[in-house]
């Protein structure tokens, strides 16, 4: 078995013809986090809809990122954009109370949000996070979350 060096994609090597130099977002980005927090009242009807925050769609996914649901006032947790209503999260509240669409390490490490989205190129300026009500609301209720991103 051979003894190698190699580098990861976070290292260029300015005398390797190969070595493609690193993504600054990744490489150097800055941790941006969007804290907020949206409410539904008891009456609210399925197909209601709630935009939570506008990402920049080039910026790289992170970790950090939750949807706090114990006090949502629906059974089913949906989030996506206005018209892929389910590109981040579709499952039950009752599966978990706090949400977390990105795992350290997981499919999704280093993508950007249009590529989690399930766009089919980048569409350039942001992307709309929306959270999508498939059934009447059971309660009145509220959602805090955080959407965290890379920038450079």
């Amino acid at each position: 078995m051979p003894v190698v060096s190699a580098n990861s994609d976070l290292v260029h090597d300015p005398f390797d013809a190969n070595s493609v130099p690193p993504d600054p977002e990744i490489a150097r980005g800055r941790l941006v986090c969007s804290t907020g927090n949206v409410v539904n009242a008891a009456d609210d009807a399925n197909t209601s809809k709630y935009h939570l925050a506008n990402v920049p769609a080039n910026a790289v996914v992170h970790e950090d990122t939750f949807f706090d649901v114990a006090s949502w006032g629906f059974a089913q947790v949906v989030i996506g954009t206005e018209t892929d209503t389910d590109a981040l999260v579709d499952q039950t509240k009752a599966t978990e109370t706090i949400v977390t669409p990105f795992a350290l390490g997981d499919a999704n490490h280093g993508k950007r949000w249009w590529e989690v989205l399930g766009l089919a190129e980048n569409p350039g300026g942001t992307v709309e996070i929306w959270a999508h009500a498939e059934a009447a609301a059971t309660g009145a209720g509220s959602m805090a979350f955080r959407i965290a991103y890379l920038m450079p």
